[in-house]
């Protein structure tokens, strides 16, 4: 009969034999890390999933909160410079800080023919839009509660009031090539901006293609 004392290191109690001591040992002691460690691992999954659903909450603001601004799309990629060279902070230093009502005149000449812008464009509904026609007289009424980088360029009246292509490389359905090219004055000057261009209360701004 085995009559030495068979204690257990972890917690002291006191066994018969070896073979009781050993079994406790492997139930109490033995399982308990593994335990331990099987919750850390949940912990952690927790976080990881906690971490992706913050990165796709942060992400999605920025991208909704680079497409509309007073109720229009961007003209550009919302970058600091477009591929034509646009330089976004620059404009948004011009723009006005308050509402506006201007009334640049523009002429469209196509291959030597003078274009009518028609009246009533951008009147169609009850929600006017910013730059609007009233008579078939090319006057274009800029009135601008809340100007934005968006609302105050000239292509803002082509591309999302009328409808139309405007750029420095296609006027309505002409483009640069063998048949001609698209050129614009702003008050007899000439002018590179095109559809970036930030239109004032009086300009005469000349498009043509030739």
């Amino acid at each position: 009969m085995d009559s030495a004392k068979h204690i257990c290191s972890g917690c002291s109690r006191e066994f018969q034999n070896a073979e009781s001591m050993e079994q406790h040992r492997q139930a109490k002691h033995t399982a308990q890390p593994a335990a331990t460690v099987k919750g850390k691992s949940r912990l952690s999954k927790k976080i990881i999933a906690a971490a992706i659903i913050l990165l796709i909450i942060v992400g999605g603001y920025f991208i909704f909160a680079g497409k509309e601004r007073n109720g229009e799309p961007p003209l550009t990629d919302g970058g600091s410079n477009g591929d034509d060279g646009f330089d976004e902070k620059a404009f948004a230093a011009k723009i006005p800080k308050g509402a506006i009502h201007w009334h640049p005149h523009v002429t469209l000449l196509i291959k030597g023919k003078q274009l009518t812008i028609p009246p009533n464009v951008g009147l169609e509904s009850a929600a006017h839009k910013p730059v609007h026609t009233h008579e078939a007289d090319n006057i274009l009424h800029w009135e601008v509660s809340k100007p934005t980088v968006e609302n105050m360029q000239l292509g803002y009246f082509f591309d999302k009031v009328w409808k139309k292509k405007f750029s420095s490389e296609c006027i309505l359905d002409s483009c640069n090539g063998p048949g001609g090219t698209v050129k614009m004055f702003v008050n007899g000057s000439p002018n590179s901006e095109f559809n970036h261009y930030l239109p004032r209360d009086g300009d005469e701004i000349r498009i043509v293609y030739e």
